[in-house]
């Protein structure tokens, strides 16, 4: 099932489960127009749910590692509209500074 068949489901609770598989399994080189996609869906609250999840369980894996700069840059473009999903961004940011004791 692609996003675009996500959208066609009336049920928001279909298609959110759908784009947490989606986002589950995305390749790197696919997250950020996903997230686009996702974030375009008529059902913005849910949308932005299914992407905080998406971005909680992502920040959680990479926060210790050198690719979660490149990707929170990335992140933080994709989800610049939107102030919820970009302050937990930054609050994920400040968590790796923490815990990496970087300056």
């Amino acid at each position: 099932m692609n996003v675009h068949d996500i959208w066609q489901d009336p049920d928001e609770h279909v298609r959110f489960a759908a784009y947490l598989e989606k986002l589950g399994h995305v390749a790197d080189a696919s997250e950020v127009s996903l997230v686009n996609r996702v974030l375009t869906d008529p059902d913005l609250t849910m949308a932005q749910s299914a992407v905080l999840r998406h971005l909680d369980r992502r920040a959680a894996g990479l926060h210790l590692g050198p690719a979660c700069e490149g990707w929170t840059q990335a992140m933080t473009q994709a989800t610049i509209d939107h102030p919820f999903l970009a302050q937990r961004l930054r609050e994920w940011s400040l968590f790796r500074t923490i815990t990496l004791k970087l300056p």
